[in-house]
């Protein structure tokens, strides 16, 4: 609806009276408090967002780039982006398309090309398998139908706009039969008897048909058509090279190029010149990267001349420049695949470049060796391309002649004439031609772009950044660790510190966050373990010294740090950009992670956790850069350059810090560094508290030092603990001999440790939750005591005890005074502000003129009746206690009723058992531990259900006496639940004991599940909402069952397995009596719940479970049924599932019927001697009877069942299709699931599920995949063929015929 159809609407409709503060949320609305009823109302219309500064720098678009999203923003105007998604959820600037919309508007489109792709390969393969199998005439008349087949399609369909994608496909299709058939003519012969020999016939024919390409894509004025005619001269052009040599090839690509451009300057099609561009570079270097290839039957000839490469690349490189700048407004498909990706849309000009880069990287790689050579290569792309991009911004030609266009003739005539030796001329300094060339040309090219450096953008700047340092990486030799990586990493410095003196410069986001990422990244690739490196150490060897990793590290830091004060807020630029991350990218944002210190930080801290190694970086090295990175971070964060949460970087750092004290050792230096960094941020707090802050930051502020002391003294106490477990695995490295010894290191870290312990005493009484940093602090004391004695250090030892006596004192006293007087005053002061709350609103309702004896609720209510004569008010009061205080009585009242008159108010505030579920805790722990090591699992059980009723029944006592209730556990009273819970683990442990335990025995169980139902039923004493609590029992006793024959099952206890149990072939008393016997308790349990929820229809209440927990309730009773209460809950939660109209609980019944079959045929069959289908074939059944019903939803428009008919036919049919022993029927099956799904989804126009199709197609052809690496026969791969390629001609036809009504839903 538009704005201006909701403006009259809202004009049309009088004011709701009805009091509507809560509600039911409405997702498409902005959300929060809204203050405008609370204004006067001006006819001033609302100022605008003021634009932010990168979008006023974005309104200059560099058109040789285009629009391209920034890697990188400013973080200040992050949330006045186009499309940013706030922190309440609104969005202030609607961008041009969220990531859903254009999923739903364009997803489609995406998938229907995959379609027809998908159709070209799959017509394609039939086509192979028609000329490989079949003799040689009927295979060529076949492939000769098929095109023939495919044209007439094409024609009849491409003149329709609403079929025209599909006729181009198979014009596509059947010129790939057309070509597939010369090239079978040629290889079986039929070209022999050719006047002028079979290969250059087969050229000819190839030509020819190349020209029928360009022929049909003229008369119907398609690129497509098109482009598939430029990529086969890619393959002619090959072709001629084995014939004719180097020189044949050169001349291709050369003709080749030409005329791939003629055609794009005719056709005036940016696609075609895109294609063009990319196309001829990677031609070009796969030729000269090529060390006799064969690729596909297709020898790759390579170039051994030089000059002729160096040539080559000229003529394509200057061909390809002059055609960027031509059409770079063009359209064209590489811009549009970025920008539904949601990355920009950037313009042929820098898209054609990048991709044709590729390509050229390659040649320049095959002569990466000869430096000259390969620098020669890449001063004439960046001459070539820097004049393109120069013309492209506005410069004019003739200011850019006489340094780019002028010295390129003369410069290349003299290196002709020098590397054909027809001059004999020694050059200073051992200098060649090519050096010589790339010296003057990069001279040249440097001044033009320093005359014209106004007219590069940032995106050049630091793409172009990238560039070098990926070609001196390529350039360099680095393979020792001399003068090689040296320069290699001077050279690096210089760009990169030259990057972050632009990045502070120009204040430039994208410039700052590749200049201070992009070294660490490097690192990542080329500085790591050789054997380990994600860039082979064998295609570029990279050594690098480690005193000299250490130096360029240390740099790297402070420029980080440098860089950061002034652009620490930049973030990853995800938000409002990357298609289908809108929303993901909002949150990462606001979780602050994706700011730029928070990614430096953790980037560095990975990095030199991958690089370090005996040998590669010294200890005192790795200490100094991280210590300082961390101490660095934390001066940030006190002289408020870094906002944030300073707790997840110490918490990332300390991980680390934690292994590689445990590989390196030396763990007091990191405990140092942890302790200064947490003093400077606790200083930091202190300062922010003082300076002043808003309520929201302030309570951040306040909670943050206790956060801060839990995780400094829980990270040193696991450096206690690393001490005490004494590694074996510590490595040396370089200087840890001149470092601590073992026993000074322990001291010195327990210095550190004291002094933290000290920190956190001084500031436990101002702390907010005292009892997180005092457990910490105790396990501080307790490792330190451990470790002393490990290493027999009595010192360490003795500092212990008495920082133990003393903190613990202290401590003791601190905390039980507060838990006590917050225990004692919880209740009372919710009372008291209910009551002052009350009596401020009898106030303002008398001094309003309101009937004293009306509710606010009511009157505001009346005071839009014309009848009354009371003021009227418009002014709603709101609660936000209240509300919170309401929404928990709503979750309470799914599991529990009301507790008396002030429910609303105190229900949340429980008798908090403590002492009598300490007691009964270490009685089952007890228990267990005995069970476990005696094997005496009846005797435990008894004792665990004897001692947990008596605690309970004493907690019970204490909470009557005191008026309240205990807390609850899934509607269980938290002793029952956790009484109920120790059975489990009793039983578990007795099962899995190294005892003698008897598989035949089934005595235990029912003492078991008896001991469950009596403690269940416990909690049924003596309540009055008996309708919420029996269903808690009942599901209790059930799900608790059969967790534990779960657990049984996964630790090796000796228990029935389920779906697969036989109750009549083991002893009658103590294996049939007590299945049978749990059997009759679960159908009771089944009737009993199903009787409850009879009564509550019966008094017409809503539903208290759910879809969710119905399902559940069948699955838990079918694991423990051997039958027939397996039966009973489906069909009683089947019938409840279509009372409530509940879809998911119908499924559910009906998948787990497969499984109840299968528990009921293991005794059947064996008992009464008869012959029942499988289990495979009962599922397949149910699969074709779901397919019966989506057809039967579908006719019907049932849409609500629809979804539950289609994944029933999934589970089953594909479940099903593996049981039967032969591969294809599970193809046949998948793809009979898939043409469910993808029909529905077309017709009932369900985007969803035509997804869930495609993905299907997918599974059949990864299965099909399986079956032709078994080696199946071509029947049976045709077969998979042909239903696929009817598959997906009906889907096609049907998108193609429903296009339009698709792209409207």
């Amino acid at each position: 609806m538009s704005e201006g159809s909701k403006d009259e609407v809202s004009e049309e409709t009088p004011p709701k009276v009805k009091d509507d503060v809560v509600r039911k949320r409405d997702f498409q609305r902005a959300q929060g408090v809204d203050f405008q009823s609370f204004m006067v109302q001006t006819d001033e219309e609302e100022p605008e967002p003021a634009p932010s500064s990168d979008t006023a720098s974005d309104q200059t678009e560099d058109i040789a780039v285009g629009e391209v999203a920034s890697l990188f923003s400013s973080g200040k105007d992050d949330h006045l982006a186009q499309g940013a998604v706030q922190t309440d959820g609104t969005v202030v600037l609607q961008p041009e398309m969220d990531s859903v919309t254009d999923m739903a508007v364009h997803g489609e489109k995406r998938l229907s090309f995959g379609l027809l792709v998908a159709m070209v390969l799959t017509w394609s393969a039939i086509g192979a398998i028609v000329g490989t199998v079949l003799p040689e005439v009927p295979s060529g008349l076949g492939l000769l139908a098929m095109g023939v087949f495919g044209l007439y399609l094409g024609e009849r369909w491409i003149p329709n706009p609403n079929m025209r994608l599909l006729g181009v496909t198979w014009v596509i299709i059947s010129m790939k039969l057309f070509y597939g058939l010369a090239l079978d003519a040629w290889h079986w012969g039929w070209f022999d008897a050719s006047p002028y020999g079979a290969s250059e016939t087969l050229g000819a024919s190839l030509v020819g048909l190349v020209a029928l390409n360009i022929f049909i894509a003229q008369r119907h004025d398609e690129d497509a058509i098109a482009a598939q005619a430029t990529l086969i001269l890619l393959v002619v052009g090959s072709a001629a090279g084995a014939l004719y040599g180097e020189v044949g090839i050169a001349a291709m690509v050369g003709l080749g190029t030409l005329l791939m451009h003629g055609l794009a300057m005719y056709r005036q099609s940016g696609n075609l010149a895109s294609l063009g561009i990319a196309s001829s570079y990677l031609w070009v270097g796969v030729h000269a990267l090529s060390d006799d290839w064969t690729i596909f039957g297709l020898d790759i000839v390579p170039f051994d001349d030089g000059l002729l490469l160096f040539l080559l690349m000229t003529l394509v490189t200057a061909t390809n420049a002059t055609i960027a700048a031509r059409f770079v407004r063009a359209e064209n498909w590489f811009s549009k695949a970025f920008e539904s990706m949601g990355l920009g849309k950037p313009a042929l000009w820098s898209v054609s470049v990048g991709l044709g880069m590729i390509g050229a990287l390659l040649a320049i790689a095959a002569h990466r060796l000869e430096t000259g050579y390969a620098l020669a290569q890449l001063t004439l792309l960046i001459s070539a391309f820097s004049g393109s991009y120069l013309v492209v911004r506005g410069v004019p030609v003739t200011k850019l002649a006489p340094y780019i266009i002028f010295p390129a003739p003369f410069l290349l005539i003299g290196l002709s004439i020098y590397s054909s030796g027809a001059i004999d001329i020694t050059l200073p300094l051992n200098l060649d031609g090519y050096s010589l060339y790339a010296t003057f040309t990069a001279f040249f090219t440097v001044f033009a772009l320093l005359r014209n450096q106004t007219a590069v953008s940032d995106h050049v700047l630091w793409l172009g950044g990238l560039a070098i340092v990926t070609l001196l990486t390529l350039l360099i030799p680095a393979g020792n660790s001399d003068n090689g990586a040296r320069l290699l990493l001077l050279t690096q410095g210089l760009v990169w510190l030259g990057l972050s003196g632009l990045a502070v410069y120009r204040s430039s986001p994208s410039i700052a966050g590749t200049a201070v990422l992009g070294p660490w990244v490097w690192l990542l690739l080329f500085a790591t373990d050789a054997d380990s490196r994600i860039i082979s150490s064998d295609f570029i060897p990279i050594t690098i010294d480690e005193l000299d990793l250490f130096w360029w590290m240390s740099l790297l830091v402070v420029q980080q740090i440098w860089v950061n004060i002034r652009h620490g807020e930049v973030g990853l630029n995800l938000a409002a950009r990357l298609v289908g991350f809108s929303e993901v990218g909002a949150r990462f944002r606001d979780s602050g992670l994706a700011k730029l210190w928070n990614l430096s930080f953790l980037l560095t801290v990975v990095v030199t956790w991958a690089i370090v190694r005996p040998g590669a970086l010294p200890m005192y090295g790795l200490v100094l850069i991280l210590g300082g990175l961390l101490i660095g971070h934390s001066l940030m964060v006190y002289f408020e350059r870094h906002l944030g949460k300073p707790q997840t970087l110490m918490s990332f750092w300390g991980i680390f810090a934690l292994l590689l004290s445990w590989s390196y050792g030396q763990s007091a230096f990191w405990a140092l560094s942890l302790v200064i960094s947490s003093a400077i941020l606790l200083k930091a707090s202190d300062r922010r508290r003082q300076s002043g802050a808003s309520e929201s930051d302030l309570e951040r502020i306040e909670a943050l030092p206790g956060q801060l002391l839990t995780m400094m003294m829980g990270f040193m106490t696991a450096f206690f603990v690393l001490i005490a477990l004494n590694p074996l695995t510590a490595m040396p490295l370089t200087g840890t001999d001149s470092m601590l010894d073992k026993e000074s290191n322990l001291l010195f870290l327990m210095v550190i440790g004291l002094i933290a312990l000290v920190l956190y005493l001084i500031r436990a009484a101002t702390l907010e939750k005292l009892l997180p940093p005092a457990i910490t602090a105790i396990a501080l004391i307790i490792s330190m005591a451990l470790a002393g004695q490990s290493v027999a250090v009595e010192l360490v030892v003795l500092a212990s005890v008495l920082a133990f006596v003393g903190s613990g004192a202290y401590l003791a006293i601190q905390g039980e005074f507060r838990a006590g007087l917050r225990a004692l005053t919880k209740k009372e002061n919710r009372l008291q502000r209910l009551n002052e709350k009350q009596e401020r609103i009898q106030a303002f309702i008398e001094s309003s003129g309101i009937v004293a004896d009306e509710t606010v609720t009511g009157a505001v209510a009346r005071a839009g009746d014309e009848d009354t004569s009371l003021p009227r008010s418009n002014l709603r009061l709101i609660d936000t206690e209240l509300l919170t205080l309401a929404e928990k009585q709503r979750k309470r009242q799914k599991r529990s009723g009301a507790t008396g008159q002030h429910d609303l108010h105190i229900g949340d505030i429980h008798h908090q058992p403590t002492i009598v579920m300490l007691f009964l805790a270490t009685t089952i722990l007890a228990t267990t531990f005995y069970s476990f090591t005696t094997g005496a699992t009846l005797f435990a059980l008894s004792f665990s259900v004897l001692i947990s009723m008596l605690f309970v029944g004493l907690s019970r006592i204490r909470a009557n006496q005191i008026g309240l209730r205990l807390p609850d556990i899934l509607g269980i009273e938290a002793p029952i639940a956790l009484g109920m819970m120790g059975l489990v683990l009793v039983h578990v442990a007795g099962r899995a004991s190294n005892s003698v335990v008897e598989l035949e025995n089934a005595t235990h169980l029912i003492v078991f599940f008896g001991g469950l139902s009596m403690l269940a039923g416990l909690g049924l004493l003596g309540r009055n909402d008996l309708g919420m609590r029996i269903p808690n029992a009942l599901e209790g006793v059930i799900y608790l069952a059969a967790l534990d024959r779960v657990i049984c099952i996964l630790v090796g206890g000796e228990v029935p397995i389920p779906f697969a149990m036989n109750p009549f072939e083991g002893s009658l008393f103590t294996w049939t009596v007590p299945l049978l016997s749990i059997e009759l308790l679960a159908i009771f349990a089944v009737v009993a719940f199903d009787w409850v929820e009879g009564k509550r229809i019966e008094h017409e209440l809503a539903d208290h479970r759910g879809a969710g927990g119905r399902s559940a309730w069948m699955l838990m009773v079918a694991l423990l049924s051997f039958g027939p209460a397996g039966f009973a809950v489906l069909a009683l939660s089947a019938r409840r599932g279509v009372w409530w109209a509940q879809p998911a609980v119908v499924l559910m019944a009906w998948l787990l019927i497969p499984f109840v079959f299968q528990s009921a045929a293991i005794w059947v069959t064996e008992s009464l001697s008869l012959t029942l289908p499988s289990t495979s074939l009962v599922a397949s059944a149910l699969g074709f009877f779901s397919i019966l019903f989506v057809a039967w939803t579908v006719q019907n428009r049932q849409g609500l069942w629809l979804p539950a008919g289609l994944w029933a036919t999934h589970l089953l049919l594909i479940g099903s299709s593996f049981g039967h022993g032969n591969l294809l029927l599970a193809v046949l099956f998948i793809l009979l699931a898939s043409t469910a799904s993808w029909v529905s989804g077309v017709l009932t126009l369900r985007k969803a599920w035509r997804v869930v199709g495609a993905l299907d197609l997918v599974l059949s052809w990864i299965v099909a995949g399986v079956i032709i690496i078994q080696g199946a026969a071509v029947e049976v791969l045709l077969a998979i063929l042909i239903a696929s390629a009817i598959l997906l001609g009906l889907v096609t036809y049907l998108t193609q015929t429903y296009e339009g009504e698709m792209a409207n839903e």
